[in-house]
């Protein structure tokens, strides 16, 4: 059997204020769910067993399992489950009883009942967990504690979380649903509750048992159902919430992952910094009391140690008004339809604003800028404000951009040089791209020197000195 030990601090506030001060001496860790009081023997606890026990039944046991999975695959525990009997017993034990109110968990030192976790048996509160109510927010936080977090909002060897960081939002353990409530008590809706880990939970339960990125190595897609709520891995679904709401965070252990917003109309808020939240629907925020709201849909995890194999890298945009911003890597965001804004931030990025009038800021690195959908001054112009010649690019879309020749996304093509000019017109019939100096303006017009107009495609915020070199065919 796993045994407890001293859990050091960490020095952060987020982690410290949730770790008690013990874990499991792992990374072997077994879980079971009794099915009779005898089970436990005699002297346990506080006479649980002794208190109208009830095993759990096969709806709860699910949502542990799952839970135990979430935690497998977020930190390097091997959490195995076995049948408990008289003379066999796990490490961590989950069963009902009418010993309390409410569900309750032992410290991991305490002698026969460490690491186990009871729920009310009598109010009925309890034996319908369902993502993101109330019982199943029971069950993550009950599950966190056999673990060796302690609650977020309480005292502890190494102190409580920061006033700020003292909600639901972060952590499971807390009792305060939003930062600042007045008491420590939940206070969100229904269906308002957390359906994950969160932010603070996942950093201290890393920060004793290390980092699980074998989990979701490869290249991923997160999707979620805009009208359900649900979560999609690779298309495959997650379990069904309550009420459509999302209220989650998400770990990725590598690969070149990606959100996909497609499916949504309205105006996303996305951001793939760790630690931050991406808003998909005003809609689907949590309610957590107090009118206040959830302060995002998504979080990321933060990074462990700095390692930057967690982060997600790419984002897909929907029909609304997007702001999406990448972070420190190679990101590749697509706005799709409506007038997105798109920051790449840090790394070398790749910007693609798809239809309407876009903002595209690439920051940092050597960034590309593609433009695949037909430009229009009044339907489809988009603007670059950090425009930098000597690293960004810009890749123009032949199945658009007839005139300009071979390419493809594989093997990007310079544009020949005959094919640009400086001024404010064609001059010549293959003068197919035409840089504007005076009104920092690219255009496109599609047969030279011919009647037909040329068509601006994108603005830039100065004057740049932009070569038929700083442009590829795709």
């Amino acid at each position: 059997m796993a045994t407890a030990v001293v859990a050091g601090r960490a020095n952060s506030p987020l982690t410290d204020g949730a770790l008690s001060g013990l874990q499991w001496n792992g990374p072997e860790v077994t879980y079971s769910f009794p099915a009779w009081a005898d089970f436990y023997g005699l002297g346990y606890g506080s006479g649980e067993p002794q208190k109208n026990f009830e095993p759990l039944n096969e709806l709860q046991i699910a949502v542990a399992r799952s839970i135990f999975r979430m935690i497998s695959a977020t930190t390097n525990l091997t959490l195995t489950e076995i049948e408990e009997t008289a003379s066999i017993h796990a490490d961590i034990r989950l069963a009902m009883s009418g010993f309390a109110e409410t569900g309750w968990a032992y410290t991991l030192d305490e002698a026969g009942a460490g690491g186990d976790a009871w729920f009310n048996s009598l109010s009925g509160r309890y034996h319908a967990p369902v993502i993101g109510n109330f019982a199943f927010w029971t069950f993550l936080h009950e599950i966190a504690h056999t673990l060796g977090l302690k609650h977020a909002h309480e005292d502890g060897v190494f102190g409580r979380v920061p006033v700020e960081l003292d909600s639901m939002e972060f952590s499971v353990t807390t009792y305060r649903s939003y930062v600042g409530a007045a008491g420590a008590r939940v206070e969100n809706e229904p269906w308002g509750y957390a359906q994950s880990l969160m932010i603070g939970d996942i950093a201290a339960l890393q920060y004793m048992y290390g980092a699980n990125f074998s989990a979701r190595a490869a290249s991923t897609t997160y999707r979620w159902d805009a009208k359900t709520g649900q979560a999609f891995i690779d298309g495959v679904g997650q379990g069904l919430p309550g009420g459509n709401r999302i209220f989650c965070t998400v770990w990725d252990g590598g690969g070149i992952d990606t959100y996909d917003f497609a499916n949504y109309r309205t105006d996303l808020s996305v951001d793939l910094r760790p630690g931050h939240w991406s808003t998909l629907s005003l809609g689907q925020l949590a309610y957590l009391g107090g009118f206040r709201w959830a302060r995002g849909n998504v979080a990321n995890a933060l990074l462990y140690q700095g390692d930057p194999r967690s982060l997600i890298e790419n984002a897909i945009g929907g029909s609304g008004d997007d702001r999406i911003y990448g972070n420190s890597a190679g990101n590749h965001l697509i706005g799709r339809q409506g007038k997105d804004r798109l920051f790449g931030l840090d790394g070398a990025d790749t910007l693609n604003g798809g239809h309407d009038h876009d903002i595209l800021r690439g920051g940092e690195g050597s960034d590309v800028f593609i433009f695949n959908t037909p430009p229009s001054a009044k339907r489809n112009r988009d603007a670059i404000p950090d425009f930098d010649v000597r690293d960004d690019s810009l890749y123009l879309d032949n199945a658009v951009f007839r005139s300009l020749g071979a390419g493809s996304a594989h093997h990007p093509q310079k544009l020949k040089k005959a094919f640009f000019v400086i001024g404010e017109e064609a001059r010549d019939h293959n003068d197919f791209i035409v840089y504007n100096k005076e009104n920092k303006v690219l255009l496109y017009d599609r047969d030279g020197s011919g009647p037909s107009n040329a068509v601006p495609i994108v603005t830039f915020s100065k004057e740049l000195k932009i070569t038929s070199h700083d442009i590829f065919v795709v």
